[in-house]
């Protein structure tokens, strides 16, 4: 009988610019000492003192639990939002005379367009929604995706749908793939017992058994809080800097054409690996689940304003009103609160390893996964950069007499562990992570914030809020293509 497979977490293998410090931390320094050498030669050290002071606070200094170096941009940018009252955003009246007129939505969503596309999916043709991130220059498309009773599944049995999952994303991590990104969505929500009432309700006018309803009612009462919904979504992204143009079409055109046959591809692997994939997600579908998202208490499918059903006006996916905060975004009648993923697990895992995070009961929650491939040759090449930085660093210390700590030896482990296997072929995906709590009050986000994290921690997750960038962990959240630049959160 085959043994579980166990799996490890590399470490993040940044590169520092100065002793271990990132490009962000290292500009203020080098700018306060650049002052105090100008201060200096005028002649008024005292007041060129002051810069070394400031670039230290600014590198190493912390914010309300955030580094300093990290808020400083958009936390001013909040802050001069409030106090020139404009913090919180709300839609325009539709007064609009056009045919046709842009989709009024906040900052954070501006660029955005879902457009329709006609293709052959299957045997039958069938329109769905391109999300197209113009400043981006993207296009993306979104399917549904099912793991086959992953978590009730053996251990052995978890392994081989891991591996399969592994196998689809391999070709994608090829040279000159349009496919830039790969986004992984998991939205939890308690759905409710309100269809059991109802049938009990109905039952109950015809049969006389009021012990039996009284019972069933009990337990309609104890198994509601735990009748959660799981909508798993994977959400392609190309970048249409990557697509040749053809003669005769548009960029747009060529790159939705590449996306649909790579969407197409990649779904057949994962129908062989035993996934089960559904079409692609229509206008009116992308739509809705922005729009469920966004305020789970506007629970109507499918619903359209006369003006963009007799095209006078864009569909309608955005909201009405936006109000970020330091550490919540309430949009509409819904607050939300984005973490990101600051470490991922130390220990050996299993295959089932975010299974605490993923089964929190009575809390609406979006797990978000990007993964960008990176071809085999940029890959070995940022692999053998590192090993050849780290290499450099402990000769030094060796040198100098220090010792190597335990994490030292483990990175540069690491890092020779993913240049072995980048040379067996194993293609390589710097991901991302980010959870999204939403909640109809700030209490019942606290509440459910508090959940998460403790599930986030059986499941060897670190998570940190995403201070002054709550707008950008609420737009990571949808399955709109839109995500986070590599390296921006942490």
């Amino acid at each position: 009988m085959n043994a579980a497979a166990r799996y490890r977490f590399g470490e993040p293998g940044r590169i520092g610019v100065v002793l271990g410090m990132s490009l962000r931390q290292t500009v203020p320094i080098v700018a306060g000492v650049i002052w105090l050498t100008v201060m200096m030669v005028l002649g008024v050290p005292i007041i060129g003192a002051l810069g070394p002071v400031a670039g230290l606070a600014a590198a190493l200094g912390r914010w309300k639990r955030a580094p300093l170096y990290e808020v400083a941009g958009p936390g001013s940018k909040l802050v001069a939002h409030r106090v020139t009252r404009r913090r919180t955003w709300r839609r325009r009246a539709m007064t609009h005379s056009r045919p046709v007129v842009e989709q009024d939505v906040p900052p954070a969503l501006r660029g955005l367009h879902v457009v329709d596309a006609t293709t052959t999916w299957g045997a039958a043709s069938r329109t769905f929604g391109v999300v197209h991130d113009r400043p981006a220059g993207t296009v993306s498309v979104v399917l549904q995706v099912s793991g086959g009773g992953f978590p009730v599944a053996s251990p052995v049995e978890q392994d081989g749908l891991v591996a399969a999952w592994g196998a689809a994303l391999s070709p994608v991590a090829r040279a000159r793939c349009p496919i830039s990104r790969i986004t992984w969505q998991e939205w939890s929500h308690p759905v409710g017992v309100e269809g059991h009432r109802r049938f009990l309700e109905s039952a109950g006018r015809r049969r006389t058994h009021a012990d039996a309803n009284a019972d069933y009612s009990t337990l309609l009462d104890e198994v509601g809080p735990f009748t959660i919904a799981h909508d798993v979504h994977l959400t392609i992204t190309a970048d249409l800097r990557r697509v040749r143009g053809r003669r005769g079409a548009s960029a747009v055109d060529t790159g939705i054409d590449l996306l649909v046959e790579e969407t197409r591809q990649l779904a057949s692997r994962l129908e062989t690996g035993g996934f089960t994939v559904g079409t692609p997600l229509t206008p009116v579908e992308v739509c809705d689940a922005v729009r469920w998202r966004s305020d789970p208490t506007l629970r109507v499918a499918g619903r359209q304003s006369l003006a963009a059903a007799t095209g006078r006006s864009a569909q309608e996916w955005g909201p009405m009103a936006v109000e970020p905060n330091w550490f919540e975004a309430r949009v509409d009648g819904s607050w939300h609160r984005s973490f990101a993923v600051a470490g991922w697990p130390m220990l050996p895992v299993a295959a089932d390893w975010m299974g605490p995070l993923l089964t929190v009961d009575d809390v609406t929650r979006t797990v978000t996964i990007v993964l960008e491939p990176v071809p085999l040759a940029t890959a070995a090449q940022d692999a053998n950069r590192q090993l050849t930085s780290i290499e450099a660093d402990h000769e030094q210390k060796e040198r100098h007499g220090f010792r190597l700590t335990a994490r030292e030896r483990r990175r540069q482990s690491d890092v020779e562990t993913r240049e072995r296997e980048l040379a067996e072929g194993h293609p390589l995906f710097r991901h991302v992570g980010i959870v999204t709590v939403t909640a109809g009050s700030p209490d019942d986000l606290d509440d459910g914030c508090s959940r998460v994290e403790q599930a986030a921690a059986q499941s060897l997750i670190d998570l940190r809020p995403l201070a002054a960038r709550q707008l950008e962990g609420w737009v990571a959240s949808l399955p709109l293509g839109r995500s986070v630049r590599q390296g921006s959160w942490l």
